[in-house]
């Protein structure tokens, strides 16, 4: 039954836009400039759900877009995107549930020397993700509300200011289960620069807040809240040097603290860098790098902890210090295609209570030129590192890349693959090793068909960190042939991740002593598949699918899980008339709940009118 309140609502929606295309008749004054546009929706929905009785409406929905400005553009220009009840099989919002919100933005005084912009969104009921690396995500279903504004001051020969302030909100539970994660952030930052004397100079401030609630129930546990604040001073300068030359210097400091159920964790960050660079000759360029650092181990979980993970504080409280100076030459060979490269690396560091050093000499030639008519490149480099750590060691590293690209008549080809072993990370005493390669071919046929496939995949995996290995592949492929086209793909991943409000995050540097937080094994493989047809005019058949089967392991708990989702849609344009329907089916489930995967699935038919009113 249509109730009281969705009766009002269509009833006043339709009385808006009667009276506006009215209006649009109508001079709005002489500095007034506006444009409204939009879709008016009518159609009955049903749902069902395993989790929640089945529903039947009539439903009203609708977007328009307002723009336009006062007196110029450039003094005040605005745009406001309202909608509302936009239906499950909506493509234009993503969502899978009925979505209603609000964009808008505007720009102020653009033109002159203190131009601001303002910019804010708010969505009830939108679908988003929780992301699983390399497969497909688990959805979500929520609200977000998000607010930036930002300000300039340029007067001419002064220095140029930016102010900028965000406050965003997003709130979710993840579907199939009764995990919430809750993620709020607000940054204030402002940046200046000027020259002086030759001398280009910038500084800034930034502040940021985080509150974050984490739902932990991938590790068998319940939720974490997490608040987290930073300050973080930074300046830099920079000048012009003899013989095509420059020297630059920056300094920074960050203020971090969080706290998470009673664990309290407070540093700071002291970084400070220099360096010089010359062109002494034609095609050779040198230069020398220096980059100190008080606090290795914080700057390196500074990411994790900013987002809403805090690391114990017993594993960060060392004298972690860190000096890297690195110098390095190329000389490029135009006549052979070839570019010659070379550098020089010292490092000293103070992780976990330990004194170590390093020196590395890398040697690298890299080539491009043109090959079978096609285009090829080409680098290949050597690595020869001694770490001085109880005893002095030595090893050897390599890497490469290698890439082509060909139009061969009608085919389209390209392959690219890059290979890598003990080459040194950001870690003494740490390296990296791993592979990776894409290939893609495609062939046009007619003047309106298309056939294309492609592949890719990487490896990688630290030593002397066990579990540290990540892996992931895919294929896709697609054709199109003048009414139809069709796609489909598949993807399979696994590594090691921490859980963050946003969901599994890649290990993406190794990790000294134990895991900071909980790691989670993942691993997984996804299909979809997605066609569309228009047999004649106007008509729009479609419709896509998905799946993805992954697990989740920690020390606590493991899970399976699981998730499908099936989307088909119909369309018919008769003028400004559309005539939509669609079916839609989300199922979702996690063994580690203990109860079977939620399943939801609703069809919609309607119709739907465009109007331009002004």
């Amino acid at each position: 039954m249509w109730n009281a309140f969705q009766r009002v609502t269509f009833t006043a929606g339709l009385m808006i836009a009667l009276v506006i295309s009215a209006r649009a008749q109508l001079q709005v004054g002489d500095n007034v400039s506006m444009r409204l546009n939009g879709n008016l929706s009518f159609g009955y929905t049903g749902d069902f759900s395993n989790v929640a009785g089945s529903d039947h409406t009539i439903n009203p929905s609708g977007n328009a877009d307002l723009s336009g400005s006062y007196y110029s553009p450039s003094f005040l220009s605005f745009d406001v995107q309202p909608f509302y009840n936009e239906s499950r099989v909506n493509s234009t919002y993503q969502s899978a549930f009925q979505s209603t919100g609000v964009n808008g933005s505007a720009s102020i005084f653009s033109g002159s020397h203190f131009p601001g912009s303002v910019a804010y969104s708010k969505t009830f009921n939108s679908q988003g993700t929780f992301a699983v690396p390399g497969v497909g995500d688990f959805t979500t279903r929520g609200n977000s509300d998000n607010l930036s504004i930002g300000w300039g001051i340029r007067i001419p020969d002064y220095p140029t200011v930016s102010f900028q302030f965000a406050d965003g909100d997003n709130t979710s539970s993840i579907f199939g289960t009764d995990a919430n994660a809750t993620f709020h952030s607000k940054t204030f930052g402002v940046t200046a620069n000027d020259t002086l004397a030759g001398f280009i100079l910038n500084g800034g401030y930034r502040h940021n807040t985080v509150h974050s609630l984490i739902p932990e129930f991938l590790v068998g546990e319940g939720p974490q809240t997490s608040d987290t604040s930073s300050n973080t001073f930074d300046v830099g300068v920079q000048h012009k040097l003899p013989m095509h030359g420059s020297f630059s210097a920056a300094g920074s400091r960050s203020d971090l603290s969080a706290e998470s159920s009673g664990d309290h964790y407070n540093t700071t960050i002291d970084t400070a860098s220099s360096g010089v660079g010359f062109e002494p000759v034609k095609n050779l360029n040198a230069g020398v790098n220096a980059t100190y650092t008080n606090n290795l181990e914080g700057s390196l979980y500074q990411s994790v902890i900013t987002s809403g993970v805090v690391v114990p504080p017993a594993l960060l409280n060392y004298s972690t210090h860190s000096l890297d100076i690195n110098s390095q030459a190329n000389y490029v060979l135009p006549a052979l295609h070839l570019t010659l490269i070379a550098s020089a690396d010292r490092r000293e560091q103070t992780l976990l209570g330990s004194s170590i050093s390093s020196d590395s000499l890398d040697e690298m030639v890299s080539y491009g030129n043109e090959l079978f008519h096609g285009f090829v490149n080409a680098t290949l480099g050597f690595t020869q590192t001694s770490v001085n750590f109880a005893s002095n060691t030595s090893s050897r590293g390599f890497l490469s890349n290698l890439s082509y690209t060909r139009k061969l008549r009608r085919w389209n080809l390209n392959g690219s693959f890059n290979y890598s072993h003990n080459t040194q990370t950001v870690l003494i005493g740490y390296t990296s090793s791993g592979h990776g390669y894409s290939a893609g071919i495609g062939r046009k046929f007619g003047t309106s068909s298309y056939w294309s496939i492609n592949a890719a995949g990487s490896k990688s995996t630290f030593s002397n960190s066990t579990g540290s290995d990540n892996f992931s592949q895919s294929y896709s492929t697609a054709l199109s042939v003048r009414k139809f086209s069709v796609s489909g793909g598949y993807s399979k991943a696994d590594g090691t991740s921490i859980l963050t409000p946003t969901g599994l995050t890649p290990i993406s540097n190794p990790l000294p002593g134990t895991v900071p937080v909980e790691a989670i094994v993942f691993n997984g493989k996804s299909y979809s598949f997605g066609a569309s047809l228009t047999p004649v005019y106007g008509l729009v058949l479609s419709g896509s699918y998905s799946k993805t089967n992954s697990s989740t392991t920690s020390l606590s708990a493991a899970s399976q899980n699981e998730t499908q989702q099936l989307n088909t849609m119909l369309q018919y344009k008769v003028r400004k008339l559309w005539i939509t329907g669609g079916y839609l089916k989300l199922r979702q489930g996690f063994s580690i709940t203990g109860t079977p995967p939620s399943s939801d699935s609703s069809f919609f038919v309607g119709i739907t009118r465009w109007f331009n009113f002004f």
